[in-house]
C-alpha cells in the first residue's frame, strides 16, 4: 500500500513538473529595467543542456542543476564552469531528474523529481549525505542546516509547508490552506523574508498571500482577476494545466517579484512587483520566457533563455516611468 501511494505521488509530481518546465524545441517606485551582466550556455556549447534550479552563494559562485545532463554544476562569477558532479543513477550523488536547490553557509541541498530524498553536497560539490523524505518536493528553502522548508505533495496533509530537520523529521508545519480542493489546486511556490514571514503564489489560482511566522494570514491578493482555471484529463487524473503564477522571489528590500504564467500578457515573461504590504508597484517583462526566477543576495535576477540551454543574469535597474 505504501508503494502504491508513493508511486501515485511521484506520478502527480511528474505531471506538475512536466507542465511547469518548458519542453525543448504605484508607490512611487520607478520603472524596472534589466541589464544583462552574464550569460551562461548557448546552442553552440555544452555548458548547459536544460537547467532547472539555480542558486548562488556569498562568494558569487553560481550552482545549477542540469536535468538533461543529470548533474549539479558550479560556475564562477564570470560564467566559467568550475566543476560538475553527478550522473544518471539511483546511488549517492547520482540523479534521475535533478530539480531545485537550497543553500546554507556550508551545504547545497538538491531535490530530485524521482527520488524520495534531498541530496546534500558541500560547496565543492562533494556528496555529503541524503535526507529521506516520504513526499515529493516541488519547492525548497533552507533556513539553516537543521531547518529546511519544503513544499511537498501530500494527499494526507495538503496545504502545508513542512519544516524538516537534518534527518528529515518534520519539526513543524506551516498551514496555508485548510480547504479541501481539487488535486493540485493548492500547489504553490514560496519564499521567506528575514523575519520569517511567508509569501506564496499559487500556480493554478489567482492568489498571492503573506503569512506571519506563526502562520496567521496577513493579506491575500488577486492580481489578474481570474476566477477559475480549467482542468483537463491527463491519463487517469483531472488536473489544471495552465499556470497563473510560476515563481516568486524577494529582493533585499522585501519586495515580491512574481513570474506570471499562461494568463499574463506576455506568458512566462511578465514579472509583477509587489511591496511587502501587497501593494502593486510595477510590472516588467523578461526578454525570454522562463520557468522560474531567482534573486541573489546582491539583487541580481536570474532567468532562463533558449529553452534552458542558457542561464541569464541581470542587474535590476530603476528608471523614470
Amino acid at each position: 500500500m505504501k508503494l502504491k501511494k508513493s508511486s501515485f505521488l511521484v506520478s502527480i509530481l511528474a505531471i506538475v513538473l512536466q507542465v511547469h518546465l518548458p519542453r525543448l524545441s504605484g508607490n512611487g517606485i520607478q520603472k524596472i529595467f534589466l541589464e544583462e551582466v552574464l550569460s551562461i550556455g548557448s546552442v553552440e556549447d555544452d555548458a548547459l543542456f536544460q537547467w532547472v534550479g539555480v542558486i548562488s552563494d556569498s562568494s558569487g559562485y553560481i550552482y545549477v542543476t542540469d536535468n538533461m545532463d543529470y548533474s549539479l554544476k558550479k560556475f564562477d562569477g564570470k560564467g566559467n564552469l568550475i566543476k560538475k558532479t553527478g550522473r544518471k543513477g539511483q546511488g549517492p550523488g547520482e540523479f534521475l531528474a535533478p530539480r531545485y536547490l537550497g543553500i546554507s553557509s556550508e551545504f547545497l541541498y538538491v531535490t530530485d523529481q524521482f527520488k524520495p530524498k534531498i541530496q546534500v553536497f558541500d560547496k565543492d560539490l562533494n556528496y555529503n549525505r541524503s535526507i529521506s523524505i516520504s513526499m515529493p518536493v516541488y519547492d525548497i528553502k533552507v533556513l539553516n542546516d537543521d531547518e529546511i522548508a519544503v513544499a511537498a505533495i501530500s494527499t494526507a496533509k495538503a496545504g502545508r509547508i513542512f519544516i524538516i530537520n537534518s534527518k528529515g523529521k518534520i519539526k513543524r508545519e506551516l498551514q496555508y490552506s485548510d480547504k479541501k480542493s481539487h488535486l493540485l489546486t493548492d500547489v504553490m511556490n514560496f519564499d521567506l523574508d528575514s523575519q520569517g514571514n511567508l509569501y506564496l503564489v499559487y500556480n493554478y489560482q489567482d492568489k498571492v498571500e503573506k503569512f506571519d511566522p506563526e502562520g496567521r494570514k496577513i493579506w491575500s491578493n488577486k492580481m489578474l482577476n481570474i476566477k477559475n482555471v480549467k482542468r483537463e484529463k491527463i491519463g487517469q487524473f483531472t488536473l489544471p494545466t495552465k499556470f497563473v503564477y510560476k515563481d516568486i522571489a524577494l529582493d533585499s528590500s522585501g519586495n515580491l517579484f512574481i513570474l506570471g504564467g499562461s494568463f499574463s500578457k506576455n506568458p512566462s515573461c511578465d514579472v509583477y512587483v509587489l511591496s511587502p504590504e501587497g501593494k502593486s508597484l510595477t510590472t516588467f517583462t523578461l526578454p525570454d520566457s522562463s520557468h522560474c526566477i531567482y534573486i541573489d543576495g546582491n539583487d541580481f535576477l536570474y532567468s532562463r533563455a533558449n529553452d534552458g540551454v542558457t542561464l541569464k543574469k541581470f542587474k535590476i535597474k530603476h528608471g523614470p516611468e
